[in-house]
């Protein structure tokens, strides 16, 4: 007999599709499920579909994004298995949850944006909502062990919607230009980052030149389009999705319920413009850096470099050491590395081969090689930690397609 389950989520929200889209393909593999999901103007013009409307209905489980203390009660007394996707409030008041970690995600945000060499960041976020104030925690905690002062400006979700866009712009901007620069913002959402984009505009700043801006959601449909490209951090909606719709299933089969959130890994942070750059005090090595970043895909040696930085071999040996405590030649090489590790998740496949040509390593054998040095793993051993990471069978050769899509909602 089919097991009858409702997905009542906001369906115009992308992040939350794709979860969709990771309980459909459980739902596949497990058989026997009829999916009832909400309609496209969920809560919006022409009807909804909300968690109170459910009553009565004559279902076996229900999957909902819930952030309402009312509608938790509800679910609580709706009298079929319920697992929440939801995470604004700081509790799941006896029903299950499942979401993205995101206290791991700011610490993936701080990471990306240290290894740059960045040494002042600050988080642009929501006050009073836990998934922003986790975000936050992640990030300043990172940055703390890093040694690094991390800022906060936090809006209140309430009164921003009802401010005229001109303001929401405004007072952000003012902020911005209180910084240090270069700075690096983490903003809690890809929303909020194109907001951020807009106050720099307002302020007189460059982006990644003064602000190295990194969003959360990997919504393609902000960053990609974005002036510049938005780097984001993927929060793996797939996986959660799955996990949710495995919860479930157990749940529908008798199994007791958790008692403490399910959180999944983000899947990494895709690197567009917004952050593409390398950032130093000395301006023969940030020269310098900026050829490396500019020319990764190509073959080239030390001696352009120095060239280009209008220096002798030597000097830039020196200042490579006394600025980043690293030849030239090796820090190269972990550039390369680590442009090979961002080639892995994006959604176009690729060979090892395709890769270590990409990423400007003459042969794969030398790729292999370096790749292994640096990071301790080979890239077939890394390839399948993204994999399991994503939820997503091995799949030898070739590197997993990971498309993540997302909005400004958690």
């Amino acid at each position: 007999m089919n097991k009858r389950v409702a997905v009542v989520y906001p369906s115009s929200i992308s992040w939350v599709t794709r979860c969709m889209d990771g309980v459909r393909q459980y739902a596949r593999e497990a058989g026997g499920w009829h999916i009832l999901s909400s309609p496209p103007a969920f809560r919006g013009v022409g009807g909804s579909l909300s968690l109170k409307e459910m009553r009565g209905w004559k279902g076996d489980g229900i999957i909902a994004l819930i952030d309402d203390r009312r509608e938790l009660r509800t679910a609580a007394g709706i009298g079929i298995p319920v697992v929440n996707l939801g995470s604004g409030l700081p509790g799941s008041f006896g029903v299950p949850r499942v979401s993205v970690n995101h206290f791991k995600a700011g610490q993936m945000a701080a990471d990306h944006l240290l290894a740059r060499g960045l040494s002042h960041l600050s988080f642009f976020g929501w006050k009073d909502v836990w998934y922003s104030d986790q975000r936050s925690l992640g990030f300043a905690g990172r940055a703390a062990e890093a040694g690094v002062k991390c800022g906060t400006f936090l809006r209140n979700p309430n009164t921003e919607i009802a401010k005229y866009w001109t303001r929401r712009i405004a007072e952000p901007a003012e902020w911005l230009a209180t910084l240090p620069r270069p700075c690096g913002v983490f903003a809690v959402h890809d929303y909020m980052a194109q907001l951020l984009m807009e106050a720099c505009q307002e302020a007189q700043l460059r982006i990644p030149d003064d602000i190295a801006l990194i969003g959360m959601d990997d919504d393609a449909s902000i960053c990609e389009h974005s002036v510049p490209t938005l780097t984001s951090v993927s929060r793996n909606s797939e996986r959660v999705g799955r996990e949710a719709a495995a919860l479930l299933d157990r749940m529908m089969q008798g199994s007791s319920s958790l008692s403490a959130d399910l959180l999944v890994d983000p899947d990494g942070v895709v690197a567009r413009q917004s952050t593409n750059k390398l950032y130093c005090s000395d301006a023969v090595v940030q020269s310098a850096l900026d050829y490396m970043r500019a020319h990764l895909a190509s073959q080239f040696n030390i001696e352009c470099i120095a060239e280009h930085a209008m220096v002798s071999k030597r000097t830039l040996e020196m200042r490579f050491r006394e600025c980043l405590q690293s030849s030239p030649h090796d820090f190269l090489t972990k550039l390369r590395v680590q442009h090979a590790q961002a080639l892995m998740q994006l959604p176009q496949r690729r060979t090892i081969e395709q890769i270590a040509s990409e990423s400007g390593f003459g042969t794969a054998p030398a790729f292999y090689a370096a790749f292994q040095r640096i990071t301790g793993k080979t890239p077939w051993r890394y390839r399948k930690e993204i994999q399991k990471i994503a939820g997503f069978p091995p799949r030898d050769g070739i590197i997993p397609a990971l498309i993540k899509k997302s909005s400004d909602v958690a």
